[in-house]
């Protein structure tokens, strides 16, 4: 059975505060196994909310483990649709809790901060063409509030 670890961000909005929330939200990740160790595949996966009035798409997210920045981020989109209104799951890329050039913590801690650094607003349209129905996105604006971090320790086993 696969466990799950969820790295959330802190909660910090007084009372009445509603106006000043976000738009869109990286409201946490997941690694799984919830426990690794050394030389471990680690599944990973953020969720982000859409508390705007239309969709979002286009995110930018960075990565980094024990201060160290996965580069695969650098200069990746990631292109799913969120409706308003709706929380959605963005598969990530899997990543190993030691590589070459990584090793393994000595403390057996890997602090693991998804950072969700860019995302736009989109329109969703169809058109039909020669027949058939096409789905168009256009951009509409970049989303503000951002960048937003999430982070976890993993105790490694």
């Amino acid at each position: 059975m696969a466990l799950s670890v969820l790295g959330q961000l802190p909660v910090a909005s007084p009372a009445g505060a509603d106006d000043d929330a976000p738009e869109v939200l990286l409201a946490g990740f997941e690694v799984a196994p919830a426990a690794p160790g050394p030389e471990t595949l680690c599944r990973l996966v953020a969720t982000v909310e859409n508390n705007g009035d239309r969709a979002v798409y286009s995110f930018g997210f960075d990565v980094e483990l024990n201060g160290r920045a996965l580069p695969v981020y650098e200069q990746q989109l990631f292109l799913q649709v969120i409706e308003p209104g709706e929380s959605e799951e963005v598969a990530l890329y899997n990543f190993w809790t030691s590589e070459q050039g990584r090793p393994a913590p000595a403390d057996g801690k890997l602090e693991v901060v998804v950072r969700l650094r860019a995302a736009r607003w989109v329109d969703v349209t169809e058109v039909e063409e020669d027949g058939e129905t096409v789905e168009v996105w256009t951009p509409v604006g970049e989303v503000a509030g951002l960048p937003q971090a999430a982070s976890r320790t993993l105790e490694l086993k």
